[in-house]
């Protein structure tokens, strides 16, 4: 006898019932393509446009669903359950998302008016002036198009009926370790056990580490209460998309798999909140919403939040809205896991120009998914990650960031229709990538006359910065004032011109050049940083 996930039992020979038959179906079409993407990886990559996804009909999940099984876990309280290996509980900030969307969009309208009203009567009549709002008005008007679709986006909400088919899904989630924190690995796995909706499964996969875990693995590697499998593994270093593949090929029971960076710590509802735009069968791929634990630990800290706030409310927005992620975050996503069988092969052995493709695991996994159906993000699903604290960690993050877009770019431009939001947003990039270098020549040659234009262009630039920033003030964490607040709008002028002039200029130039070296370029000699209990009370 056969035991079915209902607890029923069923003879073997019982003639197959349609959703059987469909169900077998499907796993055939599967098969065919992951044949074909195979051929296609061992060529060096995919020589023809993604898979596109079928279209909902209702924009519900259904019991029907091939992708759906049964016997999801147990519900757990937030901050019960599993203690730590190296301490009993974890401090984790609590995150909440308040949209505002009228208040929002009328003062950005009056902002951005007003602004170009000012910038009109300043540059009319000079020479010098003209040029430069021509050559920098498509850029403008793309990202106010981008920052108003933004608006639009909205946590998903799930209904009573389909919450109920969301926790049967079967969840596993992949983090893989190099050389992390033995504490921060700790408070990782932590917070994946101690979700409100939490995993079945958990893989930890070592990537080869020099650091020591055997306590941290004794203690979790185990099931839990609820029915929680932690396992761990370890490999010889191959970076961090086979380690990801590892659990992709060795979970055929998973419906959604889950990626979470060792440094990463899930607020306590990240996963019920993560899963609920998968009740529409057309998502493929949710990005959670990135936050530094040490978000206000030192200046630099605080430059980043403002960055990454700004890219995931405003720009993450827009993509989302448009169902064509650019990018998921690293730290936490989810993934539909029939959508990810059908490229493993692609994922662990992506080649460009003859070289194997190490970074943009994150990247190409929204791409898949847009491919297959629509890639999104979720507002209210919060991993809260650990940023750098010094200079150079911060530049060595970006520059591996820098190379793994490069390749991701061609694919871009190559695969994505000319018509969709991801080719317009690629291009617009690229071309105020350049225009905003021949701008600086332009200037640099014509000095001093041009040091009225540097000085208005300079003004708009922070005006339109804190006006961006507003939007950010949507989320609002436990552990934060109200002069950090402020503090991230008085800062994101600075930061954007961070990002602006070394980011997206010097650092991004460097790692164009150098796409080619495909690897890690922070941990190399062990952990960046450490686990800090000042830090875990500030949070508290």
């Amino acid at each position: 006898m056969q035991q079915s996930r209902g607890g029923s039992d069923r003879p073997e020979k019982a003639q197959p019932s349609p959703d059987d038959l469909l169900l077998g179906l499907r796993q055939e079409a599967g098969l065919a393509a992951l044949a074909t993407i195979s051929k296609l990886a061992e060529q060096g990559g995919a020589r023809g446009p993604v898979h596109q996804g079928h279209s909902d009909v209702d924009g519900s999940i259904s019991v029907r669903d091939g992708g759906l099984r049964f016997g999801g876990p147990l519900r757990l309280p937030p901050r019960q359950g599993a203690p730590g290996a190296l301490n009993d509980r974890y401090d984790i900030p609590v995150v909440t998302f308040s949209r505002k969307r009228t208040r929002g969009v009328f003062l950005t309208c009056v902002l951005v008016a007003a602004m170009l009203a000012w910038r009109m009567q300043a540059t009319w009549g000079h020479r010098l002036y003209l040029p430069v709002l021509l050559a920098a008005l498509p850029s403008f008007a793309f990202r106010v198009f981008s920052w108003l679709m933004s608006w639009r986006d909205r946590p998903v909400r799930a209904s009573r009926s389909a919450q109920k088919s969301l926790d049967r899904l079967n969840v596993v989630v992949t983090v893989p370790v190099y050389n992390e924190d033995p504490a921060l690995l700790d408070r990782c796995i932590y917070a994946l056990v101690n979700q409100t909706r939490p995993p079945q499964r958990v893989d930890v996969i070592d990537d080869g580490s020099k650091l020591d875990y055997n306590h941290v693995r004794e203690h979790w590697e185990r099931t839990w209460p609820g029915g929680i499998r932690v396992t761990w593994h370890r490999q010889v270093n191959q970076g961090k998309r086979r380690a990801h593949a590892v659990t992709f090929a060795t979970s055929p029971e998973a419906d959604i798999f889950v990626t979470v960076d060792s440094d990463t710590t899930l607020d306590h509802r990240a996963l019920e909140e993560g899963l609920k735009p998968f009740r529409r069968r057309q998502v493929m791929s949710v990005a959670g919403i990135e936050l530094g634990f040490n978000a206000y630990v030192n200046f630099l800290t605080r430059l980043q939040t403002t960055l990454q706030l700004f890219s995931q409310a405003v720009v993450g927005s827009a993509w989302s809205v448009m169902g064509d992620m650019y990018t998921n975050r690293g730290p936490f996503a989810l993934y539909r896991a029939a959508m990810v069988r059908e490229i493993i092969p692609l994922y662990r052995d992506e080649t460009f120009l003859g070289r194997r493709v190490i970074l943009g695991d994150d990247s190409l996994l929204a791409l898949c998914g847009s491919g297959r159906g629509k890639s999104v993000q979720q507002l209210s699903a919060f991993g809260l990650t650990m940023f750098p604290e010094t200079l150079g960690h911060h530049l060595r993050q970006r520059v591996r960031w820098a190379r793994g877009r490069t390749v991701r770019n061609f694919w871009r431009l190559r695969y994505y229709p000319v018509l969709s939001y991801i080719w317009w947003y690629t291009t617009v990039g690229v071309y105020s990538f350049l225009g905003s270098l021949s701008i600086l020549a332009v200037m640099i040659a014509t000095w001093p006359a041009s040091a009225p234009a540097a000085a208005h262009m300079l003004l708009a630039f922070y005006v339109w910065g804190c006006v961006n920033q507003l939007r950010v003030l949507c989320f609002r964490r436990s552990d934060e004032t109200w002069l950090d607040r402020l503090f991230l709008i008085i800062l994101r002028p600075v930061s954007g011109l961070w990002a602006s002039v070394v980011l997206s200029r010097l650092v991004r130039l460097y790692g164009t050049v150098t796409f080619l070296r495909q690897g890690w370029t922070t941990r190399q000699q062990g952990a960046e940083l450490v686990f800090e209990p000042a830090h875990d009370q500030a949070a508290a």
